[in-house]
């Protein structure tokens, strides 16, 4: 269940990542960008943990500090 559930955050995080990319694609402004750019580094620091856990592997965590 644990697995499941890790698995599922994992694949929205991949969706967040996703529409913040086309966010910093098209954003009309500069502060869309900018909070997009912010949103991608968020999603991509939550990823790393997410994989941490589903490979329970602690050494990826020291990639994000």
């Amino acid at each position: 269940m644990t697995q499941l559930l890790l698995q599922i955050s994992f694949y929205l995080l991949v969706v967040a990542t996703l529409l913040a990319f086309y966010r910093l694609a098209k954003g009309p402004t500069v502060v869309d960008r900018i909070l997009a750019f912010d949103a991608v580094v968020v999603c991509a620091v939550g990823q790393v943990v997410l994989l941490s856990r589903i490979w329970e592997s602690p050494l990826y965590l020291d990639l994000i500090l």
